[in-house]
């Protein structure tokens, strides 16, 4: 998919640092696919020409070209094409990756994950005008803005969350990060989940950071033991959540919901 907008911003950077203009070269695609599915199936054989369906799974991961040229239309110098893949490749980890004035508004509402996994040159003669970017996401889909919300909790609280995921069948895994006031077990219940729970005992001061969809903790203090815990990940359940929380403490949640805009 090429996509079309004013600028983009990867990693903190935006690409007006570099002057630099996106557009559709004549092969750039004008489809957009939103997803792409297939259909997970048992053999066909003589005696069971209807296969047995298992599911569904998607085919790839999102990726996004982006051609680019300078603002002023010239040839790019060898300088300043050292210090775009400086930019490009300057992380070994996922990165966020936005757009600004884009054509179809759907796409400046959300936000990807990746790296960059290929440049090209443009070279209609001998010198470079333009540059052939492709995105690789995380997923196959894009994400919205996250969402971070703080409660404060003196012993219980009552709170709400919907998971507003295009994923209307899969749970959602927010970031959940817990500061404890006291020497306790804090405990997060989601009465929509079937009683769903997770309790920690956490010390006076102690922070810890559950990355829920990938499966680690932080802690600030380095004394956290899986003892103290009951091993059980916070998730949302599709649509309206009502959560308990007990114990003396602030707790973050943060969303970032699986939004299905755009993808080859």
């Amino acid at each position: 998919m090429a996509l079309y907008a004013h600028s983009f911003n990867f990693n903190g950077t935006s690409s007006e640092t570099f002057q630099l203009r996106l557009v559709g070269f004549s092969n750039d695609s004008p489809l957009t696919t939103l997803y792409e599915k297939s259909v997970i199936k048992g053999e066909i054989s003589m005696y069971h020409p209807t296969p047995v369906r298992k599911g569904l799974k998607y085919s790839d991961v999102l990726k996004i070209n982006i051609s680019v040229v300078k603002n002023d239309a010239s040839s790019f110098t060898d300088s300043e094409l050292r210090e775009i893949r400086r930019w490009l490749n300057g992380s070994s980890e996922p990165e966020r990756l936005y757009f600004s004035g884009c054509e179809n508004e759907i796409f400046e509402s959300v936000d990807y994950y990746g790296n960059f996994i290929s440049i090209e040159r443009f070279e209609p003669s001998c010198e470079t005008y333009g540059l052939k970017l492709v995105f690789e996401n995380i997923a196959p889909y894009a994400f919205s803005k996250e969402e971070t919300t703080s409660y404060t909790c003196t012993d219980s609280l009552d709170i709400q969350l919907e998971n507003t995921s295009d994923e209307i069948n899969e749970d959602y895994y927010p970031i959940v990060k817990i500061k404890s006031n006291a020497n306790q077990t804090v405990r997060l219940v989601n009465h929509s989940d079937e009683e769903r729970a997770l309790s920690v005992f956490m010390s006076r001061d102690q922070i810890l950071t559950f990355y829920n969809q990938d499966k680690y903790i932080e802690d600030n203090t380095g004394v956290f033991k899986m003892d103290d815990w009951n091993l059980k990940w916070f998730r949302l359940i599709p649509g309206i959540n009502e959560i308990s929380v007990s114990g003396n403490c602030i707790l973050t949640i943060s969303c970032a919901y699986p939004r299905l805009a755009g993808g080859q």
